[in-house]
């Protein structure tokens, strides 16, 4: 028998292995699991408030025009209520279409009317996007 050590290298006993076990990998992918929904969501809810802020802001400009409108119109407004819809934003190929619902009303005071513009997306939505008072003096109107 020669007297020499054998590499035995079927024999990986006094190996120590390096990596990560099971339990560590399926705890690093729960816990990347957990901050990529986090991130998802806040991503998710920056988009709707951007697209409800434009929306808003939108809706406030075809308010303010309504009433624009009316007070160029150089007579006294009628009291009630008067339905009507706007072209703005939108694309060039598909304009957005605003509805609007404008309300005329008396005040305390003899010579001013309340206008009050409901805006809204869709023309069946129940809720405005938004609304807008404003007033019209009857001398505006005379001069």
């Amino acid at each position: 028998m020669p007297f020499y050590k054998t590499n035995n290298i079927l024999n990986h006993s006094h190996l120590k292995m390096g990596g990560f076990t099971l339990l560590e990998i399926l705890i690093a992918l729960a816990i990347f699991g957990y901050a990529a929904v986090g991130l998802i969501t806040q991503i998710s809810n920056y988009q709707f408030a951007q697209k409800n802020a434009s929306q808003k802001t939108i809706a406030h400009w075809v308010a303010m025009n309504q009433l624009a409108e009316t007070r160029l119109e150089k007579k006294w407004p009628n009291i009630g209520v008067t339905r009507g819809s706007a072209i703005m934003a939108g694309s060039v190929d598909e304009p957005k279409t605003w509805y609007w619902l404008q309300t005329v009303s008396k005040t305390t005071e003899k010579e001013l009317r309340q206008v009050e513009v409901e805006v809204r997306f869709e023309e069946k939505d129940e809720n405005p996007t938004t609304r807008f008072i404003g007033f019209i003096a009857n001398k505006a109107i005379k001069k």
